[in-house]
């Protein structure tokens, strides 16, 4: 198999790095301008992946879509499949790892679903195992919901402020380096955390 492969990595939040899939990307020989990123989404939808779009965009009859780790790919069996159908379509093999795998190929369609399946399998229990934790912190008042952006006495002087027509929201959101959203939230809405 001697097609030119197009890279896609991704990691779930923005404080993780790629740079251990794009080294592994590089050494199964993908050229460096053909690896396409995605920092802080989750497998679990296509939606706002620009990277994976990208990528999908740059492969053509013959070339290999690569990524080191299925779960990279997708955690999502019908979507998975839909952009395997895709690629085949166009003549694309789905690069995994070194192993390269023709979804046309029954073998290759059960082996590829099946990771599908174990991926999506996988990001279903790390759901309910986080939802497990919440509900038990907020049980043991440990989870206390979102803390507000600005302290309290910060707040009241924006009210304040506010009231007596000193500033605007827009200044206020920049002094405080927060959104003119949050500003209004202080002003005009209910407390940010009400106890």
């Amino acid at each position: 198999m001697n097609g030119t492969r197009v890279g896609y990595a991704r990691c779930s939040t923005d404080e993780q790095d790629v740079v251990i899939q794009t080294e592994q990307l590089l050494a199964l020989g993908v050229p460096a301008d053909r690896i396409y990123i995605d920092r802080g989404f989750s497998g679990t939808t296509r939606r706002n992946r620009a990277g994976l779009d990208q990528a999908l965009a740059a492969v053509w009859d013959g070339s290999v879509f690569t990524v080191t780790k299925f779960d990279r790919f997708a955690r999502n069996m019908a979507e998975a499949n839909e952009i395997l159908n895709d690629l085949s379509g166009r003549g694309v093999l789905f690069g995994l790892g070194g192993s390269v795998y023709d979804w046309n190929d029954p073998f290759g369609r059960l082996f590829l679903q099946t990771l599908a399946m174990v991926a999506e399998f996988e990001a279903n229990i790390g759901h309910q195992r986080t939802r497990e934790g919440m509900a038990l912190a907020k049980k043991n008042g440990k989870l206390k919901g979102k803390q507000p952006k600005l302290p309290e006495p910060a707040r009241r002087s924006i009210r304040r402020r506010y009231a007596d027509g000193e500033v605007s929201l827009a200044d206020l959101a920049t002094e405080y380096s927060v959104g003119r959203s949050t500003i209004h939230r202080i002003i005009h809405g209910a407390p940010e955390n009400p106890r």
